[in-house]
């Protein structure tokens, strides 16, 4: 984490530097794709795991301060040896935006998520599925009048059940938390 972290915060403040006559174009539609640094912690069958992640994320700016944003993100695997594991959400948040300057502007969302991790091997073929909560904040960096560069750290939380059931998993706390550096074209 501590290599993606430099090298985002080098790769924003570079192209800062290279842009500073860029206007940011803070309303309307906006879609882009994030590479994530992602933890999953959960008791029992899920205890703390990490890997990377892909996410693909969009929204709406209805003026510089407020929008509605849609997060859908998935991981590789971060089981071991024995047992692959894998998890993914799709979030839906208003997002509140505080415009620092011209290039910059910081960011925080709170929301709703649908949250699965997928178990198999040794014998455990279960998808765990539910609902829950979302929230993040982020740093935007407009490198030229549409095109955008984001550094985010989102936390979901819920509570998980099998679909299958056979192994007696239900209520379980998850925690999946991502750090991420992300480009999006603002339409």
């Amino acid at each position: 984490m501590n290599k993606l972290s430099i090298v985002a915060i080098s790769l924003l403040s570079a192209l800062a530097t290279a842009q500073a006559s860029a206007a940011n174009d803070t309303t309307g539609f906006y879609v882009g794709g994030a590479l994530n640094k992602v933890t999953l912690d959960g008791d029992d069958v899920t205890d703390s795991r990490s890997g990377t992640g892909l996410g693909a994320y969009g929204g709406y700016n209805f003026n510089e301060w407020f929008g509605l944003e849609a997060n859908l993100f998935a991981t590789g695997d971060l089981g071991d040896k024995d047992i692959d594991v894998s998890a993914g959400a799709l979030s839906f948040t208003p997002k509140f935006t505080a415009q620092i300057n011209d290039i910059f502007s910081a960011y925080a969302k709170v929301g709703i998520a649908s949250m699965a991790i997928v178990l198999d091997g040794n014998g455990i073929d279960e998808d765990l599925t539910g609902f829950g909560w979302t929230y993040g904040v982020g740093v935007n960096a407009a490198v030229t009048e549409h095109l955008n560069i984001r550094v985010s750290y989102d936390v979901t939380t819920g509570k998980l059940d099998a679909d299958d059931n056979y192994l007696g998993l239900k209520d379980i706390d998850t925690d999946i938390k991502q750090f991420a550096v992300g480009v999006h074209y603002q339409f």
